[in-house]
C-alpha cells in the first residue's frame, strides 16, 4: 500500500506543482503541497472506476481542495482584520511592539484639553519634536511649548498619585 502511494505520488507530483504554479501559490511551509498530497491519497481511496478517468478525478479534487483552502485563508484573514480594527478603535493609540497603560492614558486624556492631548500624543506616544507637532497642527513650536507646559502641570498629579 505504502509503495503504491509512493509511486502514485511520483506520477502525480507534476500535477500538484502545476496547480500550485497555476494559482501562484507561495508555499514556503509546503502546507499547500501537503494538503494536495493528502487529497491525492483520499482520491485514490474514494475513486470509482468507470465513472471518469482517474487523472481527471484527481485533478478536479485537488483543484477544488486548493480553492477551499484559499476561501478558508481569505475568511480567516477577514476575521483577523475585523478583530484588529475593533481592538484599534477601542484603544487610544496603538503602535505594534509598544504597550501602553490604557487606564493611565484615559485618565490623562480626560484631564487635558484637545491641544494639550495633541502635544501629549505627538511628543510622548509618537516621539515627535515640538516643531513636527506644530507643523502637523499648523501652529508654531512656541504654541506647542505652551500646550506642553499646561499639560505637564495637569499630568504630574496623576502620575505621582
Amino acid at each position: 500500500m505504502e509503495r503504491d502511494f509512493t509511486k502514485l505520488l511520483n506520477d502525480f507530483e507534476p500535477m500538484i506543482f502545476h496547480l500550485l504554479n497555476k494559482y501562484q501559490v507561495c508555499d514556503h511551509d509546503d502546507e499547500f503541497y501537503q494538503e494536495l498530497t493528502i487529497t491525492l491519497w483520499l482520491a485514490s481511496i474514494h475513486y470509482q472506476p468507470g465513472k471518469t478517468k482517474f487523472s481527471t478525478y484527481v485533478y478536479n479534487k485537488m483543484r477544488y481542495r486548493l480553492l477551499d483552502l484559499f476561501r478558508k485563508h481569505h475568511r480567516t484573514q477577514r476575521q483577523d482584520q475585523k478583530i484588529y480594527h475593533e481592538t484599534q478603535s477601542n484603544a487610544i493609540y496603538y503602535e505594534s511592539g509598544y504597550e501602553h497603560d490604557y487606564i493611565l492614558l484615559n485618565q490623562i486624556k480626560s484631564r487635558l484639553t484637545a491641544k494639550e492631548w495633541t502635544w501629549f500624543q505627538g511628543a510622548i506616544l509618537q516621539g515627535k519634536t515640538l516643531v513636527q507637532i506644530g507643523q502637523d497642527s499648523h501652529v508654531t513650536a512656541n504654541a506647542v511649548k505652551h500646550w506642553k507646559r499646561k499639560a505637564v502641570k495637569k499630568i504630574i498629579p496623576i502620575i505621582t498619585s
